[in-house]
């Protein structure tokens, strides 16, 4: 479990470093496929901005992991078959991904203000 946990670091450690550079590149595409005008390099933003971006990206992917626990714990609940035990682990996985949505949430919020307060 701890090799899968690792790999999976270093995956979405080395796709955030490569998100940015992707967007920047297909913006202009996008936004004026007839001439392809080239990207304006001072509008990829701040610093503060980009580390905004980039903890938002990172609370929205936790986001995403949290609905899939409930999923999960929703699935495991349904095909529980009446064993207890089942039924239990599948209240404490949908209590502990709830109380992490909410957490993410606060976080984004807390990110938005400080972002917001600091210009």
């Amino acid at each position: 479990m701890k090799t899968l946990a690792k790999k999976m670091a270093i995956t979405l450690s080395g796709t955030i470093l490569f998100f940015n550079n992707a967007l920047a590149q297909s913006a202009s595409f996008f936004d004026n496929p007839q001439t392809g005008a080239i990207p304006n390099v001072s509008a990829q933003g701040t610093l503060g901005q980009n580390v905004t971006n980039i903890i938002n990206f990172f609370l929205g992917l936790l986001g995403l992991i949290a609905v899939a626990f409930l999923i999960y714990a929703g699935v495991l609940m349904v095909t529980a078959g009446g064993e207890e035990e089942q039924v239990t682990k599948a209240k404490k996985i949908i209590s502990y991904a709830v109380v992490g949505i909410v957490i993410i949430l606060l976080s984004y919020t807390i990110v938005t203000f400080v972002s917001s307060a600091l210009g």
